[in-house]
């Protein structure tokens, strides 16, 4: 929507900018398509679809730092849960476009850890911007505990510079 005497696109232009300055922060991405069952009736991603698709971009990325994954490992070793996410939109994808998710975590503090996350297309337009924080519980009482020193020591390998140990 224009503002003032801006162009329509103007905004979405420059946080493109911005997107592709700070991609380098991003070790992580995946790459893949979009479904039918993914698009409604106007033939785009429906809004709520893209929050499956920023889950499963962030279990590939604890796959991805080391992290095992099985059936267990969020139920009883890795109580990760959503405190909050938030989500812009810039552009709408539709079935068949190609698209990359890319997954970040820029801080973790005593019981929780921020995800920064960008979907585009392969022809770098810019979908998504999110992040989230998500909170680690203890498995049997249901409330914040301490992330483990193990699982900073897997994101701060990975992420080196780009991660902040906030406590």
């Amino acid at each position: 929507m224009a503002h003032g005497n801006r162009h329509p696109g103007a905004s979405t232009r420059a946080m493109q900018d911005v997107v592709e300055q700070e991609l380098s922060k991003y070790k992580h991405y995946i790459r893949t398509r979009v479904r039918s069952y993914d698009v409604d009736r106007q033939n785009i991603v429906h809004n709520a679809v893209y929050f499956y698709w920023l889950e499963a971009a962030r279990i590939e990325y604890f796959r991805a730092i080391g992290l095992p994954i099985d059936r267990e490992t969020f139920l009883t070793k890795h109580r990760f849960v959503v405190a909050h996410q938030e989500i812009d939109y810039f552009y709408a994808a539709q079935f068949d476009d190609e698209y990359e998710i890319y997954t970040r975590i820029p801080y973790i503090k005593n019981t929780s850890f921020g995800f920064e996350q960008i979907i585009r297309l392969t022809d770098g337009r810019l979908l998504v911007k999110a992040s989230a924080i998500m909170v680690h519980l203890n498995p049997a009482r249901h409330n914040p505990e301490r992330i483990q020193d193990s699982y900073r020591k897997l994101v701060s390998e990975y992420e080196g510079n780009n991660v902040e140990l906030l406590s």
